[in-house]
């Protein structure tokens, strides 16, 4: 007899366990045992794959995701900020798991916005 349409014989976990999954690597990060998402899902024994297409069904999980790339930012800040890893490969990773530089440029004078003057420059044709 054919499997019936819809059925889920071939799920490894059901979506409550994959929650239960990520929030158990989610405490990990907190505890300082990763230092990317790659090696938190990997070391859980979760494909990249898996997680990726879990994350693009399922909002919950991809919650989850962002909250163990923020558990894991917060490990390499302060291992950067304490000499504990080196500062550059600190900033460099914290990049890759999505913080920025902000950079705020004034472009006023004075309260008084600048104005770029418009400068038309017309060859004759006796030049």
């Amino acid at each position: 007899m054919a499997a019936a349409e819809g059925n889920r014989y071939a799920e490894k976990h059901s979506i409550e366990e994959w929650e239960k999954i990520f929030e158990t690597i989610y405490q990990e990060a907190k505890e300082g045992k990763f230092l990317s998402l790659q090696q938190a899902f990997i070391e859980s024994d979760v494909r990249p794959s898996t997680e990726r297409w879990l994350c693009s069904k399922y909002k919950v999980l991809a919650t989850i995701k962002k909250d163990i790339a923020d558990a894991i930012a917060n490990e390499i800040n302060k291992g950067g900020l304490k000499s504990k890893f080196n500062p550059a490969m600190s900033i460099w990773r914290l990049k890759q798991l999505g913080e920025s530089e902000t950079i705020n440029t004034d472009v006023t004078s004075n309260g008084k916005e600048v104005s770029t003057p418009i400068i038309n420059f017309v060859k004759k044709d006796t030049e």
